[in-house]
């Protein structure tokens, strides 16, 4: 019994939260950082010493999509009306659609065209043997504010969002594999459940 109680005080003493101005208890930022870790993958891509591809990548399921529902929540002040706004908008996403965060770099900027209808860059989401091909937007937030959801991210890197045509809700706790290929080279993120 003793045991049991000095686990229970050793567990509790570890968990640490903060509290949100509309109420909302979140984990410390370093939590944040492990979920955002634990659902992300990267490549490099190197021709000798020259840096020729460099790529992380999160994807953007319910773990994340509520980490980072109560991160802007803290980040922001959110009051309980935004929060809820927000919580909505997630869920809808998820419902319809896959998305991953993607930090991208090239040394050549002519090639970091992800974004534009006539990229040479092709991307695909390989999941339970079908392939999904996705559009990539470029994201126009400040750089602070993505860093402040993807820590990894830097001024170098230009931040897409990845979107693919088939519902997180449906692909979720499945393994998923990110190609990302091109005349520059190619690389395949993994997503493990």
């Amino acid at each position: 019994m003793k045991y049991l109680l000095g686990l229970f005080l050793v567990l509790t003493a570890c968990a640490s939260y903060e509290v949100t101005p509309a109420g909302h208890t979140m984990p410390t930022t370093g939590d944040y950082m492990s979920i955002i870790e634990k659902h992300s993958d990267k490549v490099r891509r190197y021709s000798g010493f020259y840096n020729t591809l460099d790529m992380e990548a999160t994807v953007i399921n319910s773990e994340v999509a509520a980490a980072q529902l109560q991160q802007g929540s803290m980040l922001y002040q959110w009051d309980e009306k935004r929060f809820a706004e927000e919580k909505t908008n997630y869920e809808n996403r998820l419902s319809k659609e896959t998305e991953v965060f993607l930090s991208f770099y090239t040394p050549e900027r002519k090639n970091d065209d992800l974004f534009k209808a006539n990229t040479m860059w092709k991307i695909f989401l390989d999941v339970d043997g079908k392939r999904y091909e996705g559009k990539a937007k470029k994201i126009k937030l400040q750089l602070a504010e993505i860093e402040g959801l993807y820590p990894y991210h830097n001024r170098f890197y230009t931040p897409y969002s990845v979107i693919f045509p088939v519902p997180m809700r449906s692909i979720e706790g499945k393994p998923l594999k990110m190609t990302i290929t091109g005349a520059v080279g190619s690389g395949v993120l993994e997503f493990k459940p």
